[in-house]
C-alpha cells in the first residue's frame, strides 16, 4: 500500500513539476530581455517556488537546487528591480530542469549552477 501511494505521489508530483517548467517556458517565450523578465518576475517566481518545494520530495535534487537558486534571483529582482543576465540564466536553467525531468541527468547541471553563481556574485557570495 505504501509503495502504491509513493508511486502515485511521484507520478502526480512529476506531472506538476513538468507543468510548472512549461509555465515558466511560456512566460520566458514572451520575454526578450532582462527588463521583460523583471516585469514578469513575480509570475515566474511563483512557479519556481513550487518546483523548489516539490523536486526534492521526488528525489530530484538537482532540479530542486536549480529552482532554489533561480527563485532566489527572482526574489532579488522583485525586491530590487532589473538584474543584468537574468533572461539568459533563466532560459538555460529552465531548459536544464526540463532535460533533467525528461531523462538521465545531464552533465550540464554543475556548469549551470556554477554559471548562476558566477553571474550573480552579489546574490551567491
Amino acid at each position: 500500500m505504501a509503495t502504491q501511494l509513493t508511486e502515485n505521489f511521484l507520478r502526480v508530483a512529476r506531472q506538476e513539476v513538468k507543468e510548472e517548467i512549461e509555465s515558466v517556458q511560456k512566460i520566458l517565450s514572451s520575454c526578450k530581455n532582462d527588463s521583460d523578465v523583471s516585469l514578469n518576475g513575480s509570475a515566474i517566481q511563483k512557479h519556481m517556488h513550487k518546483i523548489k518545494g516539490l523536486a526534492p520530495m521526488m528525489n530530484e535534487n538537482d532540479i530542486g537546487e536549480i529552482a532554489r537558486m533561480t527563485d532566489k534571483i527572482l526574489k532579488h529582482i522583485i525586491e530590487n528591480g532589473k538584474l543584468s543576465g537574468t533572461y539568459e540564466i533563466l532560459a538555460k536553467s529552465n531548459y536544464t530542469m526540463k532535460q533533467l525531468l525528461e531523462g538521465p541527468h545531464t552533465k550540464d547541471v554543475e556548469e549551470v549552477k556554477k554559471r548562476i553563481k558566477d553571474t550573480f556574485l552579489d546574490i551567491f557570495p
